[in-house]
């Protein structure tokens, strides 16, 4: 499977682009307030989240956006610059996406919705 830089896709002024750009990890940068937002609702959520399911749920999503993320990367729809990156990759993929960008989204929504649940729609009863 080709890397980002030999993608085909990918023409030669962008891969001059991107190999003289400074390196700023801007995925995990970006995603950092979310997880500072998950920290107070998780404490507000914790008893009332089946935690079974939840990693039920992280591990199917896993798997399923792995597979179709794998696909992306090998026919050359999905790219990504490495100087946004951190570095490491799992089959073409960089190492933030299944470790921070799977399992994140799916759990900050059950813990979302739990908070809401508690503290909104239970005191309108």
């Amino acid at each position: 499977m080709p890397e980002n830089d030999e993608n085909p896709y990918v023409d030669e002024k962008e891969k001059e682009k991107r190999a003289s750009q400074k390196r700023w990890p801007a995925t995990v940068i970006l995603a950092a307030p979310f997880i500072f937002i998950l920290i107070p609702m998780l404490k507000a959520a914790r008893e009332r989240v089946n935690w079974a399911a939840a990693i039920a749920m992280i591990c199917t999503f896993e798997v399923l956006m792995l597979l179709a993320e794998y696909f992306s990367v090998s026919r050359g729809h999905w790219v990504w610059n490495p100087n946004r990156t951190l570095g490491p990759t799992i089959f073409g993929i960089p190492i933030e996406e299944p470790l921070l960008y799977y399992w994140f989204p799916p759990l900050f929504m059950v813990i979302l919705l739990h908070t809401l649940q508690k503290y909104v729609f239970e005191k309108k009863q």
